[in-house]
């Protein structure tokens, strides 16, 4: 009876040791509020890698609101070592951006931690809303399922500065008092 016992405390002192639950990473696209006619960037950014060896990833746009420039490589991975980036392929037609993918191609150890994988520099074509969506995401060769979270770009008009308009009143004004002048100088001869 006692053998019994023990194999049962030792189960259940088994299944009280708390074991290390490693989640996947969460790879997300920045947001960002610009004006027509901006040029900015938006960083995918990771969160929780662990010897990170590869990834690759799809990003999707409103082609009708924003235009993607280029895509570079990030600070993460080559934070660790030599990489082997590839910024993928930009049909601003259709807003997406496909095949972007990052290699590192250095010893252990392997990229882990936070960081930024890739900047996408855009141009705000026109005012709206553009999701910015990741698709197709692979980690070391298909391995993990991470968690995503999407983008928002919010574009405006462009609003003229204060200075503008106080100088295009003035410039208005000396040419309306210029009128007046000039009229009365008119009238006297």
């Amino acid at each position: 009876m006692s053998k019994a016992i023990a194999t049962i405390v030792s189960w259940l002192a088994l299944a009280a040791v708390v074991l290390p639950v490693w989640a996947a990473p969460t790879v997300s696209v920045g947001s960002a509020t610009v004006h027509t006619g901006d040029t900015f960037t938006i960083e995918i950014s990771i969160v929780g890698a662990e010897s990170l060896q590869a990834w690759q990833f799809d990003l999707a746009f409103d082609p009708a609101i924003l235009q993607a420039n280029s895509i570079s490589e990030g600070s993460f991975m080559p934070g660790f070592g030599a990489t082997l980036f590839v910024p993928g392929v930009i049909d601003n037609g259709s807003g997406l951006i496909t095949l972007t993918a990052d290699l590192f191609v250095d010893l252990d150890p392997y990229p882990s931690g936070d960081g930024v994988l890739a900047q996408v520099e855009f141009l705000a074509l026109a005012v709206g809303t553009s999701d910015v969506v990741l698709s197709n995401v692979l980690f070391d060769f298909g391995s993990t399922d991470p968690a995503l979270g999407h983008g928002l770009v919010t574009v405006i008009a462009p609003v003229p500065e204060p200075g503008t308009l106080a100088l295009s009143a003035l410039g208005l004004g000396v040419v309306a008092l210029r009128g007046r002048r000039k009229g009365r100088g008119d009238s006297a001869v």
